[in-house]
């Protein structure tokens, strides 16, 4: 009988906290309950507090006239950033751009320096996402392809 009030118990909460948004998460309390482990998560964190920005990330973002855009964004401790993209398909494809970072939002970091192109990237778990030129999330079919990988 025992049991099946922890079982139960673990259900309720599980269900409870639904689906929780790297926006939300601030702290992460465990809780061992005989067999069991339930991670409670508080609100009111961003990335910005609660996530390790710093780092490479790399990927292939879309390009309109070439195969992609190969891109390499470092992201330094001192908030100083460094930014390399190849254009596949093309002969003079490598550009290198460097500055300094911020955050704009709590999910939202700025490659200051930059002044043509996209410049904004929202920051997720081990990625980054690039914003459009308004800093809105890219939607449709390529929103997918946007995203850089923490390496």
């Amino acid at each position: 009988m025992k049991n099946w009030i922890y079982i139960f118990l673990v259900s309720v909460f599980f269900t409870a906290c639904g689906e929780v948004s790297n926006t939300e998460v601030v702290e992460k309390t465990t809780v061992v309950v005989e067999d069991s482990t339930v991670t409670k998560i508080v609100d009111g964190a961003t990335a910005q507090n609660s996530l390790d920005v710093v780092g490479t990330y790399k990927g292939v973002l879309p390009c309109a006239d070439c195969e992609g855009m190969e891109t390499t964004i470092e992201l330094k401790s001192d908030s100083s950033y460094s930014r390399v993209i190849k254009y596949l398909g093309k002969k003079d494809n490598s550009f290198t751009a460097s500055g300094k970072w911020t955050w704009i939002s709590g999910s939202t970091i700025s490659l200051g320096s930059i002044k043509e192109g996209p410049n904004q990237y929202f920051v997720g778990e081990g990625k980054l996402i690039q914003l459009d030129m308004s800093g809105n999330r890219i939607t449709g079919e390529l929103a997918a392809k946007y995203e850089l990988r923490k390496q």
